[in-house]
């Protein structure tokens, strides 16, 4: 096997892997897809997820704010 067919073959694992791993891996600060949701789906469904992740990023940065507030700022 040449130099050349290994970089090629080691190039596509690490694609495969990268893609695996995208796909795999929660995203940050969003839903995970960009895609619009189903129109067969639940719209209460939609809504409460929505609620439940405003709320999620509300008692973080309440948190992040009373522990700054109580340990730093003393």
């Amino acid at each position: 096997m040449s130099q050349e067919d290994r970089q090629a073959k080691q190039a596509r694992r690490a694609k495969r892997d990268l893609e695996r791993m995208g796909e795999q891996s929660e995203k940050l600060l969003g839903a995970g897809s960009s895609d619009p949701p189903d129109p067969t789906e639940d719209r209460i469904e939609i809504i409460g997820r929505r609620i439940g992740r405003a709320l999620g990023y509300l008692i973080g940065a309440v948190l992040v704010i009373h522990l700054l507030a109580t340990y730093v700022f003393n």
